[in-house]
């Protein structure tokens, strides 16, 4: 009887193995770069919400010793007001009341937010504030000045108040246009859940 000699395959992969492999790859590797944005959008969305969060400690603390909130008078458009209170409060929290980018230490000015004084953090990865057309303000992780509007608890008559809540409004516009329609629904804010 004669034995059949089996033919021995090599141990390697065949080329249309290989093909199957790679084009797998190029698939999933497609599909992560495409989620990369989003991923990146909700990563700076929870940093805009944790330093929200810390300027809320810091107004709080600055109302404890003042008896009230930074004030800003507010203009007819509820953003451009927000954009002023982002230079009330950069002034107000960071302790820099000069406007020379830095702590003023000698006359004891008290720091409700730590580094955020723009000296402190001018060459950070993370910048908490910036020189944005001429003024201080505080800027979110989109780099785009956090908004803030506090009016007085009790209004004249007459006047309208601009706040959605009692005491203050702060938002971030969160790397949106606030002139598109329907933007305020991706804004990160203390006045509704978003």
């Amino acid at each position: 009887m004669m034995k059949m000699h089996s033919a021995k395959r090599p141990d390697a992969f065949s080329m249309v193995e290989l093909m199957v492999v790679i084009a797998i790859m190029v698939i999933l590797a497609g599909l992560l770069i495409a989620s990369l944005p989003g991923i990146q959008a909700r990563i700076n969305r929870g940093k805009v919400e944790t330093f929200l969060a810390e300027l809320e400690a810091g107004l709080s603390r600055y109302q404890l010793d003042h008896g009230i909130y930074p004030l800003n008078q507010p203009t007819g458009d509820r953003d451009i007001s927000g954009l002023n209170g982002a230079a009330i409060l950069y002034q107000h929290l960071s302790g820099d009341f000069n406007l020379d980018g830095e702590v003023d230490f000698q006359t004891n000015e008290k720091v409700y937010v730590e580094r955020l004084d723009f000296f402190s953090n001018r060459d950070a990865k993370e910048k908490r504030s910036d020189n944005v057309g001429g003024q201080f303000m505080v800027i979110d992780s989109f780099g785009d000045p956090v908004r803030y509007l506090a009016q007085p608890p009790n209004l004249p008559r007459g006047q309208v108040r601009l706040t959605r809540s009692p005491t203050y409004d702060l938002w971030s516009i969160a790397g949106k246009d606030p002139r598109a329609p329907n933007a305020e629904s991706a804004f990160i804010t203390n006045w509704g859940s978003n």
